[in-house]
């Protein structure tokens, strides 16, 4: 994340280019009476949902923040579902969970008499901690360790919290250090669903390059699969460690990753569906990277089998019938791609291929004071949410949600 904050001039210059800005100054009056100064110019993340979300860095008494706010008529925040996952981990005892969500250290709903909107709609406003971008991670067992944080935050956040976040990518993940061992942190949850009764109110529309295949057919998926989010995280540890020195961003080894958001749909299912399947795609990772080689090599033949499973099932219904009924489906586990992509798998794959990672652990770090913005604090207006029923929790690896 840029750290380089602006003048007060020109942030209040900056205000004018944002559409629907609710504020009329740099100083934002919270419901609790805290005051914000916002440190930086306001931009709209890099996503392709809808309602959109503009953010900036502030400053909270003396901690840095970060601000979000968006216009919506949805009943349910991301800030509410964030903190029914902590309060669930606190509740049963998994308290490692808090280590990988964003801490929310505000929330609060607005009207739209209060901004320049004459439609109806719901200024929601968050205030969580600053967290930092993995493409800043410089070597292979930072990345690694982040990447299998990302990976035991969702699996629990499926089967535990039955909650999928339905938009993994490369800004949604990313890391705290703490103590000096880093975190990886699952962010940006404005898709994420209630597994147990809740629809969402739009599809996902997570960034194309790190969409799930199936999303590129000519009929798309009606439902969310949590192998979706996993191929998303595949995605996005394939472009950080192959595109990435330093912290920089640099022209990938191979031309098949080269441009990827630039790409039009058929080009990027091609180039997805090229990389999944070929023997040999040529991926090299950058030097810093080259001890996540076989991790990654391991986890695409994962997704490898699975496509080459269902696609011999399909053949063989066409053999068998000479037609590709609506139903060629029927018998073959859509859900794993036949028992291949599941979570037991890529946990076995990143228990043998992950880099052995050692915190950089100093006895200044183990003696500081806790930040007043830890992982354990709760945001504000924690009576908005919902509960979680403990009963209704599980380890079904076979949901969808539609």
């Amino acid at each position: 994340m840029n750290t380089d904050s602006t003048s007060s001039g020109d942030f209040e210059d900056n205000l004018e280019e944002v559409p629907d800005w609710p504020f009329d100054s740099c100083t934002l009056e919270l419901s609790d009476g805290r005051s914000l100064e916002l440190a930086d110019s306001i931009s709209r993340l890099p996503t392709h949902k809808e309602p959109a979300v503009y953010m900036c860095r502030a400053r909270l008494g003396m901690d840095d923040v970060v601000v979000k706010y968006s216009w919506s008529d949805a009943r349910m925040h991301e800030a509410q579902v964030v903190e029914t996952a902590a309060s669930f981990a606190r509740e049963c005892g998994d308290v490692w969970v808090l280590d990988h969500l964003p801490n929310i250290v505000h929330y609060e709903e607005r009207k739209s008499s209060e901004g320049a909107r004459t439609e109806p709609a719901i200024l929601h406003l968050l205030v969580q901690e600053e967290l930092y971008p993995i493409t800043e991670l410089t070597t292979a067992a930072e990345l690694g360790e982040a990447f299998s944080g990302f990976f035991k935050c969702y699996r629990w956040l499926v089967e535990r919290a039955r909650i999928m976040h339905r938009d993994i990518s490369l800004s949604n993940l990313m890391y705290r250090t703490l103590d000096g061992k880093v975190h990886g942190v699952l962010d940006g949850f404005t898709l994420a669903v209630f597994m147990d009764g809740q629809s969402s109110s739009f599809p996902p529309q997570n960034a194309p390059p790190f969409r799930a295949i199936d999303f590129f057919q000519s009929v798309p998926p009606a439902g969310h699969l949590y192998r979706y989010d996993l191929e998303s995280m595949f995605y996005a540890l394939l472009l950080v460690s192959s595109s990435y020195q330093d912290g920089k961003r640099i022209p990938p080894s191979t031309k098949h990753l080269e441009q990827r958001d630039k790409l039009d749909p058929d080009t990027l299912f091609n180039e997805k569906w090229w990389f999944l399947t070929c023997a040999d795609p040529g991926w090299r990772p950058t030097a810093q990277f080259s001890g996540l080689r076989n991790l990654i090599f391991f986890l695409a033949c994962l997704f490898n089998n699975g496509i080459y499973a269902r696609t011999k099932f399909r053949d063989q219904v066409f053999d068998d019938t000479g037609l590709r009924a609506v139903s060629y489906n029927d018998g073959f586990d859509l859900t794993t791609l036949g028992g291949h992509v599941t979570f037991d798998s890529f946990a076995n794959v990143l228990n043998a291929r992950l880099p052995p990672y050692s915190p950089k652990r100093t006895s200044a770090m183990l003696s500081s004071p806790a930040s007043s913005l830890s992982p354990a604090t709760t945001m504000t207006q924690s009576n908005l949410l919902p509960t979680v029923d403990s009963s209704k929790t599980g380890t079904s690896s076979g949901s969808e949600i539609s």
